[in-house]
């Protein structure tokens, strides 16, 4: 074991990979402080390119834009009242109160001690949990492994924004689409349409991207196009000038401050790490599960919404903390716990590793040097967002006009670099285009990703279960780990949606 840490170590702490995770953390930051762009937008954008990279530096690229990410969308939230990603619109409520309050300092620095704790929590979680676990899956049969994926489905769609009706109708629409090319156990071919390109099935890079960027990008445009970013900016200079005469030596976050944030930042890494864990639960329901939490258990239950710190710490804290444990459920069971965790779980795939029980057994020093990549991450998280705090703001100013061709050209160059295939650019506009009439609609995307990326595993567990069983149906509920899944389930949801309930 101790050679194992050591080689680990030697891996994760290698030049090549510490200038990866310090270059990841300062685009992730730098993306997630301009609304509309996203830590996850760009990974899908750059995973084309792990192909050229050592799996250790990819990973350390990854993790960084990831944790750079988390954080950089409470930059904007707390400056200009509009959340780089949605995990940090709760930290929007008492983040832009609290500027406006003339104490943008104490509420930033509280929003990256509070992120750093409980993506640190998180993480610390991930490692203990994550081995014990897939030691476990690794007794599963395909009964078991059915249940498992239909728990995940469930939750998944049921637990996406509270939509469960559209959150299981984009799931459904995912796993159809990863039933495109060969079937699993005949070979033959099924769903193209007539169309040779499809027969190897659709890839994951260009749906991927088509989904996150090219919807994304899309949507910018068009917010553009109707000068809604023009009127945010000239709320912005509105609200900058009211804060002239800005003292900054008088918003220093002092310790007693930072000491009495401390329990909802505990809360927030609570809640977050549990619900992280959750196939599907996502950052913005961690986050304002901890908000209300830490408000209910506040001393200062009143401030909340009027620029309470601890508002800040528990909501930062809360999303942050998700970080790590959707990690879980991807490296135990091969299941993606987010649509973040998804875009790792396709790193993997396109590095030669296989998400799932088998991932650590096989892949255990690179997963170990992941491990400690995890932590290192947190720390250039916190150095480099404490010394270029003051900068960070300013980011938010920088127009999107400038940022969406750039996007779009490299999103087409990535999905046609990946293969040298025509048809994967054709499959990337395609994905884009059903992203944008989803989102039209108001449907959640990550159900639709997690169902493409769980689908094929889901549909060979039940074809190996139904062959086992004879085709009987009763086979699936035959297994006592299979019905607790089940039940799992069923009580998750309704605690939920009595929680939602409540919420309202």
């Amino acid at each position: 074991m101790l050679d194992l840490i050591i080689q680990a170590s030697q891996l994760a702490f290698h030049p090549y990979v510490l200038m990866y995770v310090f270059l990841g953390v300062l685009l992730g930051i730098t993306l997630g402080a301009i609304p509309g762009l996203s830590g996850d937008m760009a990974i899908a954008l750059l995973l084309p390119f792990v192909f050229f990279l050592e799996p250790a530096m990819a990973m350390g690229l990854l993790v960084g834009i990831y944790k750079g990410g988390l954080f950089g969308g409470s930059i904007s939230a707390i400056s200009f009242g509009v959340p780089g990603t949605p995990g940090a619109a709760a930290t929007s409520i008492d983040g832009y109160q609290a500027k406006l309050k003339g104490k943008p300092s104490k509420a930033l620095h509280t929003a990256l001690y509070s992120s750093v704790i409980g993506d640190t929590t998180s993480d610390l979680v991930l490692i203990f949990i994550a081995v014990p676990l897939a030691a476990i899956a690794l007794t599963f049969g395909p009964i078991e492994f059915f249940a498992l994926y239909a728990f995940s489905l469930i939750l998944i769609a049921a637990l996406s924004q509270g939509m469960v009706a559209k959150g299981l109708a984009v799931a459904a629409i995912g796993i159809l689409l990863a039933m495109i090319g060969r079937d699993p156990i005949t070979g033959a071919v099924r769903m193209t349409f007539g169309i040779p390109g499809l027969a190897g099935g659709l890839s994951l890079i260009p749906v991927l991207i088509g989904i996150f960027a090219i919807s994304e990008v899309v949507f910018q445009g068009a917010k553009l196009w109707r000068r809604k970013v023009d009127r945010i900016m000239d709320d912005v200079a509105e609200q900058a000038s009211l804060l002239q005469g800005y003292d900054i030596s008088k918003d220093k976050l002092t310790w007693a401050e930072f000491k009495f944030t401390l329990k909802a930042t505990y809360i927030g890494a609570a809640v977050g790490t549990f619900i992280g864990a959750l196939p599907g639960a996502g950052q913005s329901l961690a986050a304002f599960m901890s908000y209300g939490l830490a408000q209910r258990f506040s001393k200062r239950p009143e401030d909340f919404g009027k620029g309470s710190l601890e508002g800040i710490a528990s909501a930062e804290s809360g999303n942050s903390a998700t970080a790590g444990s959707t990690f879980i459920p991807l490296f135990a069971f091969g299941i993606p716990g987010s649509a973040t965790a998804a875009l790792f779980g396709a790193a993997f795939i396109l590095m030669g590793m296989t998400p799932g029980p088998s991932l650590l057994s096989d892949n255990t020093e690179i997963i170990y040097a992941l491990f400690f990549t995890l932590i290192f991450a947190n720390l250039v998280n916190l150095v480099l967002g404490k010394l270029l705090l003051p900068y960070y703001s300013r980011i938010a100013m920088i127009q999107p006009g400038y940022m969406i061709p750039a996007v779009f050209i490299l999103a087409i160059i990535g999905t046609y670099a990946a293969n040298n295939s025509t048809m994967d650019v054709w499959v990337l506009l395609f994905a884009g285009l059903l992203g944008i009439t989803l989102k039209l609609l108001s449907f959640p995307l990550a159900p639709l990703v997690l169902g493409f990326i769980i689908g094929p595993g889901a549909e060979r567990a039940l074809r190996q279960s139904m062959i086992m069983g004879g085709g009987d149906w009763w086979v699936l509920v035959k297994s006592p780990i299979a019905i607790g899944f089940y039940i799992a389930a069923f009580v998750l949801i309704m605690l939920f949606t009595l929680a939602l309930r409540a919420k309202k």
